[in-house]
């Protein structure tokens, strides 16, 4: 049996091109949203303020999903790419002009950073989307495949780890300036990782071959198609709520995380959180890499329960000033993230028709998009709104109020503890899902 021209080493390599461009576009991106939103935070001493970047982003990359279906499926991906990364530095380099220039614009300054940094987010969805989609065509056989998916997936794993507390330093150190200079760094080299990456021109024949279906694609056309997706099987339901409620407890960490630490710790452990965060996730892709890709299934709802239980002792007191305890979580959790995400691609993966990659992938990151929009419009308010104001009402047993505490930062670790119960409800939910599935197959068979 002949090779296929397209399992050799030629895209194996064109994927490592690709995915490392796109590893360092989203670290640059999402620093500079965390370190702009950070900052903001500090002034007003509202979670809401952090929230709202983050809010802008995500709205953003949803309306990225319709303008790839409908327009830009059929492109070389390359020069798709180029047109996406350019789009970037170019918007970087215009929130640079902008703070430069504050009073030459009439519009407040945060309506224009916010405006330039949606643009910015759009052209980086278009990126992540396109790019999930390619990976099956490039890498055919499976264990490579599986290798290639953690790859891909540690984008996501390391952005979550790393760029809150390296946005929160660069804003401490440098200011907003030395967040944009790291922003517009890596536009430049994932530019030119695109520009050098040895593209095959029958790879980019394949691609136009197999995604020539342009299909519309509006809000109720994306709800319809989801609800289908869901009545198809199990493994789809399976897929689509382990990615929801992945994206949204993850989601609610990105902005409840630094703020906590901002506020009940001093500045230093910002730097160790950021090293031992890192070493974290670099285990947790070991062990994908090398173990876990083998049984991904099983990885996936483990390294989701050890997560859960970690951010459930989150909003304990007791554990709160064990800097041991609270390292050796935090490089736990780390490990975990890498591999939920590579395991939640590989789900996809093997979900999607190879003729249909594009919307399939566009479906994904559509849920998943959407519920980190709600987790960064809920859990601010949550916080703002609801805990601070509950933790000074005097109705609460005085044991209750031992075990949670009063210190700075309190209610955003009681809230990660709730996002802990939360992923144990999703799994639970999940099997009730598989008892289903097991009575409906029992009853067919009988």
């Amino acid at each position: 049996m002949t090779e296929h021209p397209l399992q050799v080493q030629g895209p194996s390599v064109l994927f490592r091109y690709l995915w490392g461009g796109q590893l360092i576009s989203n670290l640059g991106t999402q620093t500079s949203l965390y370190g702009i939103g950070l900052w903001l935070f500090s002034q007003s001493g509202d979670l809401l303020d952090f929230g709202l970047v983050a809010v802008v982003v995500q709205l953003a990359r949803l309306l990225a999903l319709p303008l790839l279906i409908q327009y830009l499926v059929n492109w070389p991906p390359g020069r798709l790419m180029l047109v996406c990364h350019t789009s970037g530095a170019l918007c970087t380099a215009l929130l640079a002009l902008l703070l430069l220039g504050r009073s030459a614009v009439t519009l407040p300054p945060l309506a224009w950073i916010l405006a330039v940094q949606g643009v910015a987010a759009v052209g980086e969805g278009i990126l992540v989307v396109r790019l999930s989609s390619l990976i099956p065509l490039l890498i055919a056989e499976e264990e490579r495949l599986q290798r290639a998916n953690g790859l891909f997936a540690t984008v996501d794993g390391l952005v979550i780890t790393v760029a809150p507390f390296l946005g929160s330093w660069l804003v401490a150190v440098w200011g907003l300036a030395g967040v944009l200079a790291l922003d517009g760094i890596t536009f430049v080299l994932a530019l030119l990782a695109v520009v050098i990456a040895p593209w095959q021109r029958q790879i980019q024949h394949l691609q136009q071959a197999v995604v020539s279906e342009r299909t519309p694609w509006a809000p109720r056309s994306t709800i319809r198609r989801g609800m289908q997706l869901w009545q198809r099987s199990w493994s789809a339901r399976s897929a689509l709520l382990l990615t929801g409620i992945a994206a949204f407890v993850y989601a609610g960490l990105e902005v409840l995380f630094p703020a906590w630490v901002s506020l009940a710790y001093p500045p230093e452990r910002m730097g160790a959180v950021l090293l031992v965060g890192a070493c974290g996730y670099l285990m947790g892709f070991a062990a994908w890499r090398w173990r876990l890709g083998r049984c991904w299934r099983s990885a996936l709802l483990v390294a989701l329960l050890i997560q859960a239980l970690i951010l459930m002792g989150s909003g304990l007191q007791a554990f709160a000033d064990r800097d041991r305890v609270w390292m050796g979580a935090v490089l736990v959790f780390s490990c975990g993230l890498p591999v939920v995400m590579a395991a939640l691609h590989q789900a996809w993966v093997e979900l999607a028709p190879r003729e249909a990659l594009p919307r399939y992938f566009a479906l994904r990151y559509g849920c998943e998009w959407s519920t980190r929009l709600v987790a960064f419009l809920a859990v601010p308010l949550l916080i703002d709104r609801l805990l601070r104001p509950a933790m000074s009402w005097s109705i609460w047993p005085f044991w209750l109020m031992d075990a949670l505490g009063k210190g700075p930062g309190r209610e955003m670790a009681i809230a990660m503890g709730g996002l802990g119960w939360l992923i144990v409800i999703a799994i639970w939910i999940r099997s009730y899902l598989l008892r289903d599935r097991l009575r409906s197959t029992l009853a067919m068979r009988s």
